[in-house]
């Protein structure tokens, strides 16, 4: 991008809810090859909670434009309709592409996960269901390859969308891509680990701690990426790192978001009954914390930290 960027809380969102669906759309297919019947209310609250966060990122992306009804022009060609507009070459062109394609596969695990729910009972919906799953073994293997593809690609294109601004802390971040990605997935484990938390139930014990586990890996990896990714930074990190914004980032995202999470199920806290709970919310506030200060640090004060 030849000018700098001027964004707020509705890219913030939009890519702390992307992020969201992209890592739940992934965990949820990842527990469907697994085959355990036990992980199904895991995959299907997945497939629910996807489809809906991707259309609030439609939504927050479109108003952001400032003209919101011309945000068809990012796919199509206003003057030789219906040809696509694909600049693979830029990044906004290409997220609204993978946007869209995310959002077909994203939809088609939310109608499947309605129906075996019993919330969708539409005799046509039916028969589109059992036709798709009657598909060869390939055929699903390929769609589920192909979906979670567009998910880690998606998860992760909001930090490439940054690194690709001529903002020195971003465009000199080329990690950038790797810790929105790896934070889209710790956060969709905690999310999960909430719901399952609120449910209760002794079926749920065996899925919580697959997803407990996996949450501990993920925040390692997350933490080695922003370590690597401040020591390639250098210089270019001072906004991220010190003054207001390096109190936030060092204490809420690094301290409260990443290391507390990991230290908690540790702590030999009697008091603290609901450590799992605690934990995931922490890793939730993080992710969140973590996309406002790499977007706000270097913009401010040029650019109000309220502004939408």
């Amino acid at each position: 991008m030849p000018n700098a960027p001027h964004w707020g809380w509705y890219i913030i969102l939009y890519f702390f809810i992307g992020g969201l669906a992209a890592g739940l759309y992934f965990i949820g297919t990842l527990a469907n090859l697994g085959g355990d019947p036990r992980d199904r209310p895991v995959t299907r609250f997945c497939y629910l909670a996807a489809f809906p966060l991707v259309l609030a990122c439609g939504f927050l992306l479109t108003v952001d434009l400032g003209k919101p009804l011309r945000f068809w022009h990012m796919l199509i060609q206003s003057e030789r309709i219906p040809l696509p507009m694909l600049k693979y070459w830029a990044p906004m062109s290409l997220g609204s592409w993978v946007l869209a394609i995310f959002a077909i596969f994203s939809g088609v695990a939310f109608i499947g996960a309605l129906v075996d729910s019993g919330r969708l009972t539409n005799d046509r919906a039916l028969r589109l269901v059992a036709w798709g799953r009657a598909r060869s073994r390939a055929l699903k293997l390929a769609w589920w390859l192909v979906g979670c593809f567009c998910a880690l690609f998606f998860g992760g294109y909001t930090g490439v969308l940054l690194v690709g601004t001529n903002v020195p802390l971003w465009h000199n971040a080329q990690l950038l891509g790797a810790v929105f990605l790896l934070s889209a997935a710790s956060t969709a484990y905690a999310l999960l680990i909430l719901v399952l938390k609120r449910r209760g139930g002794r079926e749920s014990i065996v899925s919580l701690r697959k997803l407990e586990a996996a949450d501990r890996w993920i925040i390692v990896l997350e933490l080695l990426a922003i370590v690597i990714m401040l020591v390639t930074l250098g210089r270019f990190a001072r906004p991220l790192v010190t003054g207001g914004f390096g109190v936030l980032f060092w204490i809420g995202v690094i301290g409260v978001g990443l290391l507390f999470p990991l230290l908690l199920p540790h702590l030999r806290l009697a008091a603290l009954t609901r450590r799992p709970a605690l934990g995931a919310t922490c890793v939730l506030a993080g992710g969140l914390l973590l996309r406002f200060v790499v977007i706000m640090a270097p913009q401010w004060p040029n650019i109000a930290l309220w502004k939408l």
